[in-house]
């Protein structure tokens, strides 16, 4: 028989597992993945490695954060990856918006689909240039339109990919313009800067800090307003183009992620993006780091699929 003694140890240990398993289940695993939808070296992968170290010191209690960078398809190998992870805050995507509310529009067939992914806060806002090699003939985007519309067959552009914002640029300049070219997506924005350089391409729509300080000329931001680090180019709008897309990003988690896990991951997240590691990262890529608490980050990517529906099925590519 069972000694009292020896039954009582085994029902302190079933307890004691017990309690353990359900603070398991109610807290994060001990390492949390940051799945970014690009290859290593981009510049959102650059402004993941910062913040994955503020979030880890964020989250404290021993919590490792790790990046894992899961590109493809213009960054649906990524999203999918985190939108089909187990819902327990262990697997997030760090990433911008538009796989999440462009893409769904364009490719059919994703594993994933709008609502897939829950916002835990906007981590950072990108600004687009549009760029042309140093050498390019096309000083100005009039007349760089101007070609497009006069020889389609002999331009092509560069962007990340179907979706996103430099993407839906080019779709609607194209369409204020006249302007027809020859889309070339590319999975590394380092190929796609090399390629501008070369003239491969005539032009491509880069953030500004994958375009600082190489060898480009910048015919146009896409801002409200002109920029303090590239005062002489204009915004898109002085040049008579309303063009409105904009690109931010954040930390979004699979649907299904119970709301205590969402809140500790927001506030967490919320002080990550305002750590001074992380600002000075975004200062020195020139990247804008506005932070987003979940509820006004749901808000603009709604805004956002909101649009995208629209502009994508007035141009004919919703599929």
């Amino acid at each position: 028989m069972i000694g009292r003694r020896r039954l009582g140890a085994a029902v302190l240990a079933l307890a004691a597992a017990r309690a353990g398993c359900a603070l398991a289940q109610e807290g994060l695993p001990r390492t949390v993945t940051l799945v970014v939808p690009f290859s290593a070296g981009s510049v959102v992968d650059i402004m993941a490695r910062p913040f994955a170290e503020a979030l880890r010191a964020a989250l404290g209690g021993g919590t490792s954060v790790v990046v894992l960078n899961r590109e493809g398809g213009g960054g649906a190998v990524g999203a999918a990856a985190v939108a089909t992870a187990r819902p327990d805050g262990g697997t997030l995507y760090f990433g911008p918006s538009g796989m999440l509310t462009t893409l769904p529009f364009l490719v059919p067939g994703l594993p994933y689909a709008w609502g897939a992914l829950e916002p835990v806060c906007q981590t950072f806002e990108n600004i687009f240039v549009v760029a042309v090699p140093a050498d390019s003939p096309y000083h100005s985007l009039a007349a760089l339109l101007a070609a497009g519309k006069a020889r389609p067959e002999d331009l092509a552009w560069g962007d990340a990919g179907p979706g996103t914002v430099g993407n839906l640029i080019t779709l609607e300049l194209s369409k204020l313009s006249g302007a027809r070219m020859t889309h070339v997506p590319y999975r590394s924005s380092s190929q796609m800067i090399l390629d501008t350089q070369s003239g491969a391409v005539a032009f491509s729509i880069p953030t500004y800090a994958t375009v600082r300080g190489q060898n480009l000329r910048l015919l146009a931001v896409a801002a409200e307003e002109r920029q303090p680090t590239m005062p002489e180019v204009p915004t898109l709008r002085e040049l008579g183009f309303d063009v409105d897309w904009r690109g931010f990003g954040g930390i979004m988690a699979p649907r299904g992620t119970p709301p205590a896990l969402l809140r500790r991951l927001e506030a967490a997240c919320l002080e990550a993006v305002r750590s001074e590691s992380y600002r000075a990262m975004a200062a020195n890529t020139g990247q804008i780091a506005p932070p987003l608490d979940a509820a006004a980050f749901g808000a603009r990517l709604q805004a956002e699929y909101r649009n995208a529906d629209s502009f994508l099925r007035e141009m004919g590519l919703a599929r």
